[in-house]
């Protein structure tokens, strides 16, 4: 729906384009914070990608961090979820606390 100076609306592939590039904004934060952050420059650096869709959002991932060269193991997906399944199977929790924390509070 339109009205008076309101954005057109947008098409399905729009929305899921949209989808596409937080999801790949995501996957590129945490690889900034480990190499960007640290004073490395990712385009010097070749993506190694993994999991199942890895491959669906290698190009563009690398693409936003500079990188020209993408590594997709042959059992990229295989590999990630032979990982999981070897993995501990861990149950953790958190809990909000609204502790002001001075000296003489916190335990030795």
């Amino acid at each position: 729906a339109q009205g008076d100076g309101a954005k057109p609306a947008m098409s399905r592939d729009d929305v899921a384009m949209g989808f596409l590039k937080v999801a790949n904004e995501s996957m590129c934060r945490p690889i900034r914070a480990l190499t960007q952050g640290k004073g490395y420059d990712t385009s010097r650096h070749v993506l190694a990608c993994f999991g199942g869709a890895g491959g669906q959002h290698a190009c563009a991932v690398a693409r936003s961090l500079g990188m020209k060269r993408v590594f997709v193991h042959r059992y990229a997906g295989i590999l990630s979820a032979y990982g999981m399944a070897l993995a501990d199977v861990v149950h953790e929790e958190q809990e909000p606390c609204a502790v002001v924390y001075r000296r003489h509070s916190a335990t030795a």
